[in-house]
């Protein structure tokens, strides 16, 4: 533990021992920090508790109750709201709040955060619980090699699909729509943006209705997450689908509710599915989500009991809404173990996107390292994130290839050095230039969070102290993540910094993938994503390597090999990991958790339902 990590610890123990804390409270905050269970077991005691530390869960939850066969999915799910005596009412809407509208809400077609809430509609085929084990929702057993769903060579995947799931509109989910989805992607003149896994597959059949058989060029490690999104071939007329189809925007699914109406700006209806699976559920009679720009505005009125959930909540809400809830206002605040997602600065290495030529600030490998040495992380988590987050340097830092790099130490002093001897010299404003180029860089995020420019903020100012630029200029989520077609900043290259969350996935394959030169988008390659417009070869090799076995040791060698490389030519910096938690309204009952996802709440909605 560093001197800060220690020096926040002391804090949390003084407040423990002054009773501003309540146990729960520092049972969450104990845990953000990686406190051990006999570091929580002290604090407790000075809490005045005569508890062990196991007498609670860390998440705040009260025990773990295993999901009945009619829930969606995962084992070792967990109900932190039991409800009423009586049993689940049922009717009423929910209303989930979305700061960050996505064009669409088909994930096939969109990689946007807001369109995870597609989930409440389109079911996948696998869900992974809370220790990253894959479970079957649509699929009827995970493929394995002892139960046949795998070859002996890998290089078939047969997938097995659950009797008696219908779409919302009553016809029957098969195999069918598996081989219909995969046409969609390899059609020319479709718009998929789908993970890379996809690319590995050589064809996929039908053997019969619920049997699906999926032949790779490759071995393929991301073979269960594939299907994330199933398309039904029965509502399409040709497998040439773009992003401007009506169910490109509000696609139909398996799930409990049903997309009913999208008013842009403004809100999205959902209705209770009526041919769900289980007739009982969803309790549900629909979901609102309002379309709320405004992050700290949001957080306002969810703790006001305007919202029953917000859409989501990030490391930066923390402080506000565990006060909240201390105080009794209607939010519950779950704190899971371990983290989430890493903010980064993605740093284009090209000119305009043109990856054959390097960008004339951020192609210096100085600069980049400078940043690096220059950026004060701690501060982001002590000052404006309220201790809540983690450091880490690992460019794979989640699931079972997570690795263990030391974050850059904040040493502004030897940044400068770098600088100046790099030959980058101040200029008479203090911002230094080199062969006539200034480095100076606009610093782009999604407009509206407060707490990010907060944050944005203090990099700024970090940056400035070594003499380098940056201009804010802060724009919405489309406008960063919109598609090559869309003219997206992040797959034309027009940007310098780029700053937001990724990269907390089960397997690293796809997220991987994603900086490889393969994924850089272009006129020949449209329905390519990268971060980063960066090239290099041995990296792409490691990646390569990786994804040529199913075998962890092998990957996890090949894995740590491209983060080395990662690590020193830094095409992005990490700012922090972010605590993992999700927070509802103290009315919303039957939520559970135990998902890997962060946002795996979303994922059991079906059995959501309402006590005023």
């Amino acid at each position: 533990m560093d001197d800060r990590a220690l020096d926040h610890t002391r804090r949390l123990a003084q407040l423990a021992m002054a009773g501003r804390l309540s146990r729960r409270e520092v049972l969450r905050r104990g845990a953000a920090l990686g406190l051990s269970a006999p570091a929580l077991i002290t604090l407790l005691a000075a809490c005045g508790g005569g508890e062990s530390a196991g007498s609670t869960s860390a998440t705040g939850g009260g025990g773990s109750t295993p999901a009945s066969e009619s829930e969606t999915p995962a084992s070792g799910t967990s109900t932190t709201e039991t409800g009423s005596s009586d049993g689940p009412k049922k009717g009423g809407r929910a209303v989930i709040a979305l700061i960050q509208e996505p064009g669409q809400m088909n994930e096939f077609f969109n990689s946007q955060s807001g369109s995870f809430l597609s989930v409440l509609v389109v079911e996948p085929l696998f869900i992974a619980d809370a220790n990253g084990e894959y479970q079957p929702v649509l699929a009827a057993e995970v493929p394995t090699i002892e139960n046949g769903g795998i070859s002996p060579d890998s290089l078939t995947i047969t997938y097995k699909l659950k009797e008696g799931i219908t779409w919302s509109d009553g016809e029957p989910f098969t195999a069918e729509d598996i081989v219909f989805t995969f046409e969609v992607y390899k059609n020319p003149e479709s718009t998929p943006l789908v993970p890379a896994a996809y690319d590995k597959i050589e064809s996929v059949r039908a053997i019969d209705p619920l049997t699906v058989e999926v032949k790779m060029k490759e071995i393929n490690p991301g073979y269960l997450d594939l299907w994330q999104t199933v398309l039904p071939k029965h509502k399409f007329d040709s497998t040439a689908v773009t992003q401007e189809h009506p169910l490109a925007r509000l696609p139909l699914g398996t799930g409990p509710f049903v997309f009913k109406e999208w008013k842009t700006g403004d809100q999205i209806i959902l209705e209770r599915n009526p041919n769900y699976r289980d007739p009982e559920k969803p309790y549900l009679d629909g979901i609102t989500i309002k379309v709320s720009p405004e992050k700290e505005a949001t957080i306002a009125a969810f703790i006001a009991g305007e919202y029953d959930y917000v859409y989501f909540i990030v490391t930066g809400d923390l402080p506000t809404l565990t006060q909240a809830e201390q105080e009794g206002k209607p939010v519950h605040v779950e704190l899971f173990e371990g983290g989430a997602s890493v903010e980064w600065l993605w740093l284009n290495l090209s000119d305009n996107g043109d990856p054959t030529k390097p960008h004339p600030v951020l192609g210096d490998p100085a600069i980049r390292e400078a940043m690096d040495y220059g950026i004060d992380r701690q501060a982001i988590i002590d000052e404006i994130l309220g201790g809540f987050g983690s450091l880490t340097g690992a460019f794979i830092y989640a699931g079972w290839a997570a690795l263990d790099i030391p974050v850059t130490p904040y040493d502004p002093d030897k940044a400068n050095e770098i600088l100046d001897a790099a030959g980058w010299q101040r200029g008479s404003d203090g911002i230094r230039e080199k062969d006539g180029v200034r480095a100076s860089l606009r610093f782009q995020t999604i407009a509206g969070d407060q707490t990010r420019e907060l944050y944005q903020q203090l990099i700024q100012q970090n940056m400035k102290d070594i003499g380098i630029e940056l201009k804010i200029e802060n724009v919405p989520s489309n406008t960063i993540f919109g598609s090559y077609q869309e003219g997206g900043l992040l797959a034309r290259g027009n940007y310098d910094i780029v700053m937001s969350r990724d990269g907390y996935e089960v397997d690293p394959a796809d997220w991987a993938a994603v900086f490889t030169s393969d994924s850089i988008p272009s006129e020949e390659n449209p329905g390519g994503f990268t971060y980063c417009h960066w090239r290099n070869a041995e990296f792409d090799a490691a990646i390569k390597e990786a994804s040529s076995t199913l075998d962890q040791e092998v990957r996890k060698q090949a894995y740590a090999r491209a983060a080395e490389i990662f690590a020193r030519e830094r095409p992005a910096l990490p700012l922090y990991q972010s605590a993992s938690a999700d927070a509802w309204s103290t009315r919303l009952k039957g939520v559970r958790v135990g998902y890997f996802n962060p946002r795996g709440t979303l994922y059991g909605a079906a059995d959501w339902y309402l006590e005023d």
